[in-house]
């Protein structure tokens, strides 16, 4: 598991973590969080452009608020999801 520099960038800006923070919550993202396959509706279209936006993105976990982008292994960056999307984010979500 590596982060990024831009990454833990993000993290520290977004969330307030610091660097051994970051690790343990990037690790957290890709073990327990929410895969592409498993959105559906408006929030499978955001994922969606995300990869579309980020083409080196292979793996795009959403795991509390935040949408964390990774290349294989490594975080690339970590965005906010819209207010409107997190509302309704459980109904999204397929069982």
């Amino acid at each position: 598991m590596d982060v990024s520099k831009h990454a833990e960038m993000r993290m520290k800006q977004r969330n307030g973590l610091n660097k051994k923070s970051c690790e343990r919550i990037a690790k957290k993202a890709l073990e327990k969080g929410i895969r592409h396959n498993q959105t559906k509706g408006r929030l499978n279209k955001w994922v969606t452009s995300l990869y579309f936006n980020n083409q080196k993105a292979n793996n795009i976990r959403l795991y509390g608020d935040k949408a964390y982008i990774f290349c294989d292994e490594v975080l690339v960056t970590v965005l906010q999801i819209p207010n409107d999307l997190r509302k309704d984010m459980k109904s999204m979500i397929k069982a």
